[in-house]
């Protein structure tokens, strides 16, 4: 009965609280700390560095309190903003969706917070600070910098009559195709080169190729550099034929596994990221391998400096009930000490130029031809368009017919233009 009292009073005391106090409020509210609600992409122990931080972040001081949760779907993010009940800081895992977003309105511009805080975008790569603009304005914040090289493994090429990766795309053709191989039966079982299916934007600048105008607000897939880079990926499909990749590409390993093809000799040689050096490290710390710069075409010797980045990044969404509270653990968890951190325990390229090159990252591997890579090359993002998904998925939709024969590279690439364009025209219009 004692209990049943006190329970039944409690109530009562809370409204006498309320009157004296304005309100049973949570403890945060009470102590006069704003809650940022953080949602972040990261996953799996990269999760585990992030809260670490987010740990840091909360203990170092008594005005804000950062609430993470990891969530992957982007999409979600859109949903909650639109509904009008977003987080107060979010991440996205690349800029390619920050233009549309922007134009939509969705993100709120930070260069007020950058003015009045003085925080130093200088610092940053100065193909990180154009990844995260819309128009002339900052909607995010880079924490980390992604870029693609060439892995080559070594004992493959050697057996093939080569000393070293290639350096030129005529050299890396000429290896790609001694370094197929085939059964009897025509079976495709190695591949000499995986360019990646659909990355024809990574190889356009080795052909000093672009796939957008700035000046007369057009796309250009049949710009001649670009459309070399379809000609590129296409050289696979050319040579075995749909059937016989599609057999192929359907019997290969998981991508984060000991069976990652590379790792399994099912290809010679790979375009991917860091984190590939961190699976060999991992599942096939015997294999002998290199990485290489991506090979340019000799005919664009000026190709030879340049090459394709992106970023992840944070951004106040727009609505955000506490932006401010939430400008504050942007700039402090992109601060030099924490990006160092947060990048060197996931195994990523720091965007921080000061940052590059930090003891910190001896550990990760691969990280001395990353480093060297991103210090000689002028590294750039696809261009900040509000229609780069759509135009992606264009780019996608016609190589693949073209790879399959439905249609020539020629009508391909134009057929990606007219459907494209015009939703270009309608949205920068606007």
């Amino acid at each position: 009965m004692k209990k049943t009292k006190i329970l039944v009073k409690l109530p009562v005391l809370c409204l006498f609280v309320v009157t004296a106090l304005a309100g049973c409020a949570e403890p945060n509210q009470a102590e006069g700390k704003k809650t940022v609600k953080f949602w972040y992409t990261w996953q799996g122990p990269e999760t585990k560095e992030m809260e670490k931080l987010i740990d840091e972040f909360n203990a170092s001081q008594d005005k804000i309190k950062v609430e993470g949760l990891s969530q992957g779907d982007v999409q979600k993010q859109l949903t909650a903003i639109v509904g009008g009940n977003p987080p107060d800081l979010a991440v996205h895992p690349d800029e390619n969706r920050l233009a549309s977003w922007a134009h939509k309105g969705a993100m709120q511009p930070l260069d007020p917070y950058i003015k009045k805080s003085g925080y130093d975008l200088n610092d940053f790569v100065p193909g990180a600070r154009e990844a995260v603009q819309y128009k002339g304005k900052t909607y995010g914040i880079p924490m980390g910098m992604n870029t693609w090289m060439l892995y080559y493994n070594k004992d493959l090429l050697k057996e093939a009559g080569f000393d070293g990766p290639p350096e030129t795309i005529q050299e890396l053709k000429k290896y790609a195709k001694k370094l197929d191989r085939t059964k009897e039966n025509g079976r495709l079982e190695r591949l000499g080169l995986n360019p990646g299916a659909n990355f024809q934007y990574i190889w356009m600048y080795s052909f000093g190729g672009k796939m957008w105008d700035p000046e007369s607000q057009e796309v250009t897939p049949t710009d001649p550099g670009f459309r070399s880079a379809v000609e590129l990926i296409g050289e696979n499909w050319k040579r075995h034929g749909a059937k016989n990749m599609d057999r192929f590409q359907s019997g290969l390993g998981k991508y984060n596994s000991a069976q990652n093809p590379f790792l399994a000799g099912k290809h010679a040689m790979s375009i991917d990221g860091i984190w590939l050096a961190s699976f060999i490290d991992k599942y096939a710390s015997d294999m002998n391998y290199g990485i290489a710069p991506i090979p340019y075409d000799e005919n664009h010797p000026e190709a030879k400096k340049t090459g394709y980045m992106n970023v992840n990044l944070l951004y106040i969404p727009k609505g955000a009930e506490n932006p401010d509270a939430a400008w504050e653990f942007l700039k402090w968890v992109t601060a030099k000490e924490q990006m160092v951190k947060f990048d060197s325990g996931i195994g990523n390229l720091p965007p921080r130029k000061s940052a590059i090159g930090d003891p910190a990252f001896d550990k990760v591997p691969g990280i001395d031809a990353y480093t060297k890579y991103v210090k000689e090359r002028d590294l750039q993002p696809l261009p900040s368009l509000p229609f780069m998904t759509e135009y992606l998925a264009e780019i996608q939709k016609q190589t693949d017919a073209i790879y399959r024969k439905k249609t020539s590279l020629d009508d391909g690439l134009k057929e990606i233009e007219k459907n494209v364009q015009p939703k270009a025209d309608k949205i920068l219009k606007k």
